[in-house]
């Protein structure tokens, strides 16, 4: 009891903590689907259905990944450099409560972005979409995974290098992952590396599960988002639960 307390608490204290920031985040995850829907297809002259498709599912993919290794790293450091973070951890909770409802937080503010971007690209293509019933569970487990690995580069490095990676983030992940374009798109040994990070397999899970009839659902793409998942999540909670 005294743990789902805490953890009600949290959230009602962290989502306080970001009112200024939460509406501003919810207004930027939709322009940025905004512009990836409706500003990536004037770069090309025409464009097929299979093209349109990948652009309408890696919308909300894109929107997803840059708030949680973007916005999330930046603001965490942040929060390291003011002693926020320090001082939660000075309070008679458990350290994972806090970790948890800080979590929450953050997906509350990604899912919007989501729902706009898919609606957005039903509207500016005329797609009527086969949405699996598994979408929830994947925005969900896409969601978790960007964020808790965004969470797990602030906790383990000094903040200057976090708010750094995450600038290079950005660029990696707009221009060098197969999100709106096949894979087998990539050079060989870029292809080789996304096989093992969590950014193709977001893109793959969200296909299959907002095209379903033109995407297959592969059993790998989230089995590799769940190791990420856990893994960072691991990591976070060793820093942040050993003595300060």
């Amino acid at each position: 009891m005294f743990a789902l307390r805490s953890y009600r608490l949290l959230v009602i204290w962290q989502a306080r903590r970001m009112r200024l920031f939460l509406p501003l985040g919810i207004v930027v995850q939709g322009l940025f689907a905004l512009g990836i829907v409706a500003g990536y297809p004037l770069l090309f002259p025409s464009i097929d259905r299979t093209t349109i498709l990948y652009l309408a599912t890696g919308g909300p993919v894109i929107s997803l990944i840059t708030m949680g290794l973007v916005a999330v790293p930046q603001l965490v450091s942040a929060a390291k450099t003011e002693g926020t973070l320090a001082y939660m951890r000075s309070l008679p909770i458990p350290r994972l409560v806090y970790l948890l409802a800080d979590l929450t937080v953050w997906a509350a503010v990604v899912l919007p972005g989501v729902v706009f971007a898919v609606i957005i690209a039903s509207v500016r293509f005329g797609l009527d979409l086969q949405i699996s019933p598994l979408v929830v569970p994947s925005v969900i487990l896409v969601a978790l995974t960007a964020t808790s690995i965004g969470y797990a580069l602030a906790s383990l490095v000094p903040p200057m290098i976090a708010q750094m990676a995450s600038q290079v983030l950005v660029v990696f992940i707009l221009m060098f992952s197969p999100l709106n374009f096949p894979a087998d798109r990539l050079p060989g040994w870029l292809a080789a590396i996304h096989s093992v990070l969590p950014i193709q397999a977001m893109g793959e899970v969200m296909r299959g599960t907002l095209a379903s009839n033109t995407f297959p659902i592969t059993l790998g793409a989230f089995a590799l988002l769940g190791a990420w998942c856990i893994g960072s999540f691991a990591a976070t909670s060793v820093v942040l639960t050993r003595r300060a």
